[in-house]
């Protein structure tokens, strides 16, 4: 169990020396083995079949999917008639601009998965449109980055999938568990633009005319077709979480090169060429976090503090409390692909001897972790952002951290009142 201890702080070390996360997983993984076997006693056998075993998943072939289905969206030209569909739908309100940047990002959620993704793919076209419409750039850059953080939790959701397979809960019933709190953090964050739009008396465009809003949803019908296409087969049970991610990639495929006909054979080598480095990356982390956890558990660290826990309070609310604020500040310093496969095989074990079911604790773990990218140091979000408005760091930073509250406050909600995540798989179970 010290040992098992031990090789987390190792693993935190080389993390904060800068050493890429799978290879920290690895060589933490390694350093215990030498540790309690020494150097002729390392079991190479095991730890070929445990790096092998970690992405031996029918369920993960669902994540090349989605990592293709997002980059043929950005590539295809899709993200430019969610925008202006949602225009015509709620632009001409008072801050209409920033309600059609959340609007956007909750429709293009049902397609990447990715927080990154969309403030790569969306975030250029709403930072020019805001600014060309008069929007400080206070507001502009805080909405985008909080809207931002609706990808991942909207299926298709990647860190679901990941944390499906590493807490061996359905894929499905994760998938459908983000769907009413992610409508949830892009109410709460309409509401503050509504209060925003009123305070610091945002732009308000024309009314567009209902000629235009249907023009404008004939262009994106294609397009918003893939979210219905895969939330309505999984909740039909038609096919599976995996089943339906390469039913919406031939769905994205057709979009790009039959329907809007944007990309021909070398774009979409492009877009499988950058499907390709990205699954890598994920795969890889996953396979040496696979070997890590079972590290982890053949010390005996998971019971180990959930017995510490017991013995500090019996209370499962002051336990979701301390872990809800470990998990916050875990995320601004861990990407959440890395977080997940670190601390699930440790926190779930945790939260069900408390009581909590996994797909609730989940949902959660992934909110707070969310939440992560768009706070400093490291949260990708900032960085994206910082590159496309040309604005310092701090500068995005601060826009950026009072939008934060809100979804931090649907978090809350979703961890007081657990059906708010378990309703649709219950119903639809």
């Amino acid at each position: 169990m010290i040992f098992g201890l031990a090789s987390m702080g190792v693993l935190v070390a080389l993390l904060l020396f800068g050493l890429a996360a799978s290879f920290a997983l690895g060589l933490a993984s390694v350093i215990y083995f030498i540790v309690t076997r020494g150097f002729d006693g390392i079991p190479a056998e095991i730890i070929a079949q445990r790096l092998v075993a970690g992405v031996d998943s029918f369920t993960l072939l669902s994540i090349p999917l989605f990592i293709f289905v997002g980059h043929l969206m950005n590539e295809s030209g899709a993200t430019t008639r969610l925008f202006g569909f949602a225009n015509t739908m709620v632009g001409h309100v008072r801050g209409g601009l920033a309600h059609v940047n959340i609007v956007a990002s909750m429709l293009f959620a049902g397609m990447s998965g990715s927080g990154t993704a969309d403030a790569a793919g969306l975030g250029a076209l709403e930072i020019r449109a805001m600014r060309e419409a008069g929007y400080d750039d206070r507001t502009t850059i805080g909405v985008t980055a909080s809207s931002a953080l609706i990808g991942p939790i909207i299926p298709p959701s990647i860190p679901a999938i990941l944390y499906a397979v590493l807490a061996q809960v359905s894929a499905a019933d994760m998938l459908l568990a983000g769907l009413i709190p992610g409508l949830m953090m892009a109410a709460a964050l309409m509401l503050l633009a509504s209060w925003y739009a009123r305070r610091r008396n945002l732009p308000k465009a024309h009314f567009p005319g209902f000629a235009r809003m249907l023009g404008a949803f004939r262009s994106a019908f294609a397009t918003l077709l893939t979210p219905v296409i895969l939330m309505g087969g999984i909740m039909t049970g038609l096919f599976t979480a995996t089943e339906a991610a390469a039913v919406a990639a031939l769905w994205a495929f057709l979009l790009a090169t039959v329907i809007y006909r944007t990309l021909g054979l070398r774009g979409v080598c492009g877009v499988l060429r950058k499907a390709t480095r990205d699954t890598a990356a994920v795969m890889f982390i996953l396979a040496c976090s696979s070997l890590f956890a079972w590290v982890l558990t053949r010390a005996r660290v998971p019971d180990t503090i959930a017995g510490w826990l017991a013995d500090l309070t019996g209370s499962p609310v002051l336990v979701m409390i301390l872990i809800m604020a470990f998990l916050l500040v875990v995320g601004c310093f861990l990407a959440v692909s890395v977080a997940i496969n670190i601390l699930t095989p440790i926190l779930v074990p945790i939260a069900v001897a408390f009581g909590f079911d996994p797909v609730h604790f989940g949902i959660i773990m992934i909110m707070l972790l969310v939440i992560g990218e768009a706070t400093p140091p490291f949260g990708m979000v900032l960085y994206v952002l910082t590159g496309l408005s040309g604005r310092p760091f701090e500068y995005v930073v601060a826009a950026s951290l009072p939008w934060l509250i809100a979804i931090f406050a649907v978090v809350v909600l979703v961890a007081c009142f657990p059906s708010l995540a378990l309703w649709l798989p219950e119903v639809l179970g």
